[in-house]
């Protein structure tokens, strides 16, 4: 089972400009939402980029980002324009001496410009490798996050399994009280009326036929068997695991609707409480 959260980051230096690479990856229910923010010299690998992470991640809202951390002799000042300010400054305030001008026109934005950075093919090879080792990376965190959560699922599955196997016994004892309970009331009337046994005993079937839960309980532990076996099959269950735990809670609800039993309503409450805790668990898992 891998997860579909996922965190990671690392730095490279290129040209004497260190980059920020990071990759975030949450659930999503839409398949793969991409989003790539890189600056505009690097448009060239984007389409390569985009390429890799649905091979590699599949489903998830993916946010992949390359960011300038610091430069070096990337910013120039453009002299012309800083003589033009300084000219204009000298006319507002001929007062002033020139150092004070000077510092005045140096803290103007307009008269550095950034220097025009050249990515050969090496380097975008570069970028791309790092690329590729962040995204293993996060990879193998979701997978690590994956496990844990498979952990954790199987808990609540398998505390639904145990409580199936209580309900076995519970139906048997709830089965031998009704029926007691209903024999006593027929053994008052019969002082009464005339009670025809034939009948009584086909009213008394369909009675028990429709208030019992065997073939909900078995399915239901059929389910649970087979949702464990599916969390050992491949990487991607999560649709599986999902679609299960559907049929799951319909047999539960089923059971619920049926017992008549405080016990057993009981019980059903805490399987509801146990596959809530799966589905929201499952919601991460790809």
């Amino acid at each position: 089972m891998i997860s579909m959260t996922g965190f990671a980051q690392n730095d490279i230096i290129i040209n004497n400009t260190k980059y920020n690479f990071s990759i975030r990856s949450l659930n999503s229910t839409k398949g793969l939402d991409i989003g790539v923010k890189i600056p505009r010299y690097l448009f060239n690998i984007e389409s390569e980029i985009r390429k890799h992470i649905s091979v590699k991640l599949v489903r998830g809202k993916v946010d992949f980002r390359i960011s300038e951390v610091s430069e070096n002799n990337q910013i120039k000042i453009d002299k012309q324009k800083l003589k033009s300010h300084i000219q204009i400054l000298r006319k507002i305030s001929p007062q002033s001496n020139d150092g004070a001008v000077l510092n005045a026109a140096i803290s103007i934005p307009e008269v550095y410009s950034k220097e025009n950075k050249k990515i050969d093919s090496d380097d975008e090879r570069r970028f791309l490798n790092n690329f590729k080792t962040l995204l293993n990376k996060l990879s193998r965190f979701r997978e690590k996050e994956g496990g844990i959560l498979k952990k954790e699922i199987l808990t609540y599955v398998k505390s639904i399994q145990k409580i199936v196997k209580m309900l076995h016994k519970l139906e048997k004892v709830r089965l031998v009280e009704k029926k007691k309970k209903i024999l006593k009331n027929f053994s008052s009337l019969n002082k009464i009326y005339t009670i025809d046994e034939s009948r009584l005993e086909q009213e008394l079937l369909y009675y028990f036929e429709k208030n019992d839960i065997t073939e909900e309980r078995v399915r239901l532990e059929h389910h649970c068997s087979y949702f464990i076996s599916t969390t050992k099959e491949d990487k991607y269950v999560g649709r599986k695991l999902n679609f299960l735990c559907q049929e799951i809670q319909r047999e539960v609800n089923t059971i619920g609707s049926k017992a008549n039993n405080f016990e057993i309503q009981k019980n059903v409450i805490l399987m509801k409480e146990f596959l809530e805790q799966t589905k929201e668990q499952l919601q991460n898992i790809l």
